[in-house]
């Protein structure tokens, strides 16, 4: 059984060698081909700059043309050759040749003729040689030279092993005279390799002897040491001496021979000799110790010899013998315990290191072959793996410092790869990515409090690392600016991971922040690129935001820690933001980042008291002053002015926010002091800054519109705290401080001034609107809709004189909100008991003003104001007091006809022929007014309401009223009816003639 192991072996052995001979030599002929393909183009070349230099020279001679009269047709003329060139090729030389008789004279007078042709003709110049094929492997040759010897050398092995089988089976030789015949035959066929190789002519054959004779030490050395157990070949050390000397005789050989087989069964057979000589005991040092060298011995060939792709076979056996290694003695090794990991660490990051260092000693030219530096990229792919197997054992993820040394190890093999290999930039981007999956990985699933401080530090030396290599790679490769910023951004998602992770953070992850946005912001200086400092700017702030929900509720404490970390970041980023929207105003997202700085921290503030129930606001308003400040000094400084509204509006949120949630009558008069103390910063700050402000218009907006937002919260604290019957002094204060600014900009803004008519558009509505707001909230109910009317008005009014667009459409609205609220809303009946008197209640002066508002708007909306888009106002208000009107009358009869002790009016037209007859006369004489009044301003819409509702008025009469004519007072209805019917005809009549007329 043993013998036939043996021979398998060794056939085994044979199949693997023949398709690596193959190859190689393929690889070998392909070489030599290109390398002949070079020469020929160099002769080629050589041989057409000689050919032109000749042409040149030929084409400088003498002329040898004439000018003289013909001679006598006796006298033979001759003309010498031109002296011979000089040969390149074999080519005839150029000889002298007679010129052509000339024919005899006309008989006319001898004259001067002109000059002829040369009497000569040069030689052509000697054809181009066609230069021969490159030269092939052809079919002849590949059998006759190649396949020949490799059949042979095949052939003989076979002879050999099966010689040795027979010999086994009869009985004729020991194990220790088969041992050492397979030693000398395999000896001799190297040394018969050596002699042949002599002569160039049969290198092919010496190749193939000393390959075969390498294979056949092999396996003799093999089967001396686990098949007969020879001594002192059953020794595991001699064993892998006797290999290890193999392996050291196959480079020699290779390198002396120029033969890439016999290096490549070297490294094969010096890669197996571990596995063929184990012992199963763990010897890391001896074994890696081993394969060191062997990869040195492979490395130093492959660049001696320029056979570079030997490198990855190396690279290859060494992830091979690893992963072997790993698999056996890692756990019975105990190498997750304690000092005992940095063995694999060691092991896995040394090759990776080797191999780098062997890629920039390979390396002559960035075109160079990419074999090296692939080697090494694959060794370092294999320990990143091993890397991620690592996170499975606790004890090793328990020392992060350890584990993360051998990873960030690993990112500086690959940088210093690519460094060397710019066409594998992607690799970077590849062990990136791996990297933050690594440490992502490990943060959510072993990251404790304990572990925090050291796990900040490697976040920061895994960003720092990364983007100093990026900027410097910028530097080198020019590589697109905007890519520089992003790698600092993925520490701060890492930074992030800690706060969703743990239940309490340390104020140590505040710097480390601190660091990765400063980070950020001087590469954006250096790239002009504003994308990264905006999403650093809004990681930050998440980050800040779910730390504040870690932060219990009512915590003073935890408040004044936030505030301080909102606060400081939100002036970075402010005043960063501003200097980058200057420096690159053109930059995608330049004036979105200074708005975004200013927006998000108060959106932070506002979560913060609606989560911790902040009972003063004087620490939340304290930032939020702070911030305003710092915005509105940023308008001034910088002139962004969409930063004044945008303030307003993020203060006005912050202190509905609080107010909602937090306001207490016992401590009013802190917020109310807050809510007044904003009002007046921005009521001011225009006027502070007037001169600069001049021209502008957000400023004078904010400074108006900041009474709008803050009069409801202090209406709704005063009414809460202080309840009193004069509420409408309130609004009126309000209205003091539009009208004094209405009365600077007046003044003080020239006609020219592009921003007046919108600021004193501004100031002069928002002053009319809390003059309007006196009504309504000193009464109650319906005098909201009476104030939009006459607010609506107002405005209307005031666009006449300052002639803002805005006016007009606010007006409208208002005007229109009036109308629906008194025309479409039942509930409008229902807001007041009804009183006693008919006729003289609410509804009278509601509806009556209301109708009053929309006719003086129409009146004051006169062409060409009138139309607002498409939208005809005038003739809308007019529609919309008409039917006001219409409703109170309708109003009006049913409160008549209502019985006395109800709460609110009741509309029936059943059961009581006065007050259907009421209805119907009070529609019919309406629709005569509205007849009169289209007929007397000449407004066809105006006569055709009228018509159409005299119309329902008589079918209502017929229908409804007249169901019987029993009685006297329905013939006296009818009759009032035809009278009014008869007048609205004259009416129509009359104005039709004059019409003609």
């Amino acid at each position: 059984m043993e013998e036939i192991v043996f021979i398998l072996l060794i056939v085994s052995g044979a199949v693997l060698v023949m398709p690596i001979i193959a190859l190689v030599t393929a690889n070998l002929a392909k070489r030599r081909i290109a390398a002949l393909d070079t020469e020929i183009q160099a002769m080629r070349e050589r041989e057409d700059r000689l050919i032109r230099r000749i042409e040149a020279l030929e084409n400088t001679s003498p002329s040898q043309t004439t000018t003289a009269a013909v001679p006598p047709a006796s006298a033979p003329a001759t003309v010498a050759a031109p002296p011979p060139l000089e040969p390149v090729f074999a080519a005839p030389s150029s000889v002298a040749s007679p010129a052509p008789a000339v024919r005899p004279p006309d008989p006319q007078p001898p004259a001067t003729v002109p000059a002829v042709s040369p009497p000569y003709s040069r030689p052509p110049a000697p054809p181009r040689p066609r230069s021969a094929p490159a030269p092939g492997i052809s079919l002849e040759q590949f059998m006759g030279a190649k396949l020949f010897a490799w059949v042979g050398g095949l052939a003989l092995f076979l002879g050999i092993v099966f010689f040795v089988k027979l010999s086994i089976e009869r009985g004729w030789i020991s194990a220790e005279l088969r041992t050492a015949i397979g030693f000398v035959m395999g000896a001799a066929l190297v040394s018969a390799g050596v002699v042949i190789q002599r002569r160039r002519a049969y290198a092919t054959l010496a190749h193939t002897l000393c390959a075969t004779g390498i294979v056949v030490l092999y396996g003799v050395s093999f089967a001396a040491h686990a098949l007969y157990h020879i001594p002192p070949f059953h020794h595991s050390l001699v064993t892998f001496g006797m290999m290890a000397l193999i392996t050291t005789a196959a480079f020699l050989l290779a390198v002396r021979m120029e033969a890439q087989v016999v290096a490549v069964l070297g490294m094969l057979g010096g890669f197996l000799t571990p596995i063929l000589c184990s012992t199963g005991h763990d010897n890391p040092g001896g074994l890696f110790g081993y394969i060191a060298l062997l990869d040195i011995g492979v490395l130093a060939v492959a660049r001696s010899k320029r056979w570079l792709h030997l490198t990855a076979l190396a690279a290859a056996g060494t992830i091979f013998m690893q992963a072997g290694w790993m698999v056996k003695f890692f756990h019975s090794s105990h190498y997750a315990m304690g000092a005992a990991t940095w063995v694999p660490v060691s092991v896995f990051l040394g090759f990776a290191v080797l191999f780098a260092l062997a890629a920039w000693w390979s390396r002559r030219s960035e075109d160079e072959d990419a074999f090296p530096a692939a080697a090494a990229l694959a060794l370092c792919g294999s320990a990143l793996f091993t890397a991620f197997v690592f996170l499975c054992f606790g004890a090793i993820t328990e020392r992060p410092t350890l584990l993360y040394s051998f990873v960030l190890g690993i990112n500086l093999v690959v940088m210093c790869l690519v460094w060397l290999q710019p066409r594998m930039a992607k690799a970077h981007a590849v062990v990136v990515t791996l990297t933050f999956l690594h440490l992502s990985e490990w943060t959510v699933s072993n990251l404790s409090a304990a572990l925090l401080s050291q796990a900040l530090g490697i976040y920061l030396v895994f960003g720092l690392i990364h983007s100093a290599y990026a900027v410097l790679w910028h530097r080198r490769n020019a590589l697109v600016a905007p890519f520089i910023g992003w790698m600092p951004v993925i520490t701060l998602l890492l930074l992030l991971l800690p706060v969703l992770c743990l239940d309490s953070v340390s104020l140590l992850l505040w710097p480390a922040i601190l660091l990765v946005d400063l980070l950020i912001i001087g590469l954006a200086i250096l790239s002009g690129a504003l994308l990264p400092v905006l999403v650093a700017l809004f990681l930050t702030l998440l980050t800040a935001a779910v730390w504040l929900f870690h932060l219990p509720s009512h915590a003073a404490g935890g408040l004044g820690q936030f505030l301080v970390v909102v606060g400081g970041f939100a002036v970075l980023f402010g005043g960063m933001g501003s200097f980058l929207a200057r420096k690159v105003p053109k930059a995608l997202y330049a004036s979105l980042l200074p708005v975004s700085s200013a927006v998000l921290p108060f959106a932070l503030l506002i979560m913060a008291t609606l989560h911790l129930g902040v009972a003063d606001p004087s620490q939340v308003f304290g930032l939020g002053l702070l911030l305003t400040l710092f915005l509105l000094g940023l308008v001034r400084i910088s002139g962004i002015t969409v930063l004044a509204p945008t303030a307003l509006g993020c203060v006005l949120a912050l202190e509905w926010a609080w107010h909602g949630q937090s306001f207490s009558t016992e401590r009013a008069v802190t917020p109310l002091l807050w809510y007044a103390g904003f009002y007046v910063l921005f009521t001011v700050f225009p006027l502070v800054f007037a001169k600069l402000m001049a021209a502008r218009r957000l400023p004078w907006i904010a400074s108006a519109a900041s009474g709008l937002g803050t009069f409801g919260l202090v209406y709704r604290a005063v009414g809460l705290t202080w309840p009193n019957e004069t509420m409408g002094l309130l609004p009126l204060a309000f209205a003091i401080a539009p009208l004094l600014c209405l009365v600077f900009v007046l003044k003080q803004h020239s006609a020219e001034n592009p921003a007046r008519l919108s600021q004193l558009a501004w100031f002069g509505g928002v002053a009319l609107f809390f003059i309007t707001l006196i009504f309504p909230v000193q009464f109650e109910k319906q005098w909201i809709t009476i104030g939009w009317a006459l607010e609506g008005a107002a405005l209307c009014w005031l666009f006449l004189r300052v002639a803002h667009p805005g006016l007009r459409a606010t007006g409208a609205v208002l005007l229109s909100a009036a109308f629906v609220r008194l025309a479409l809303n039942p509930a409008v009946l229902q807001y007041q008991v009804r009183g006693g008197t008919a006729l003289l209640n609410w509804e009278l002066y509601a509806y009556s003003l209301c109708a009053l508002a929309l006719f003086a708007a129409a009146r004051l909306l006169a062409p060409p104001h009138h139309c607002w888009g498409k939208i005809n106002l005038r003739s809308a208000f007019c529609a919309f007091g008409g039917i006001l009107l219409f409703l109170l009358l309708n109003i009006e009869i049913a409160d008549a006809f209502t019985p006395s002790g109800q709460q609110s009016i009741t509309f029936d037209f059943d059961g009581s022929f006065a007050r259907d007859m009421t209805y119907t006369i009070a529609w019919a004489l309406y629709a005569l007014a509205l007849l009169v009044i289209g007929i007397w301003q000449k407004n066809a819409p105006t006569r055709y309401a009228g018509i159409g509702l005299l119309a329902i008025a008589l079918l209502k009469l017929f229908l409804h009223d007249l169901a019987s004519i029993e009685s006297i007072y329905r013939i006296g209805a009818l009759m009032v009816v035809a009278v009014i019917a008869l007048a609205a005809s004259f009416l129509y009549q009359r104005f039709l003639t004059d019409d003609r007329s």
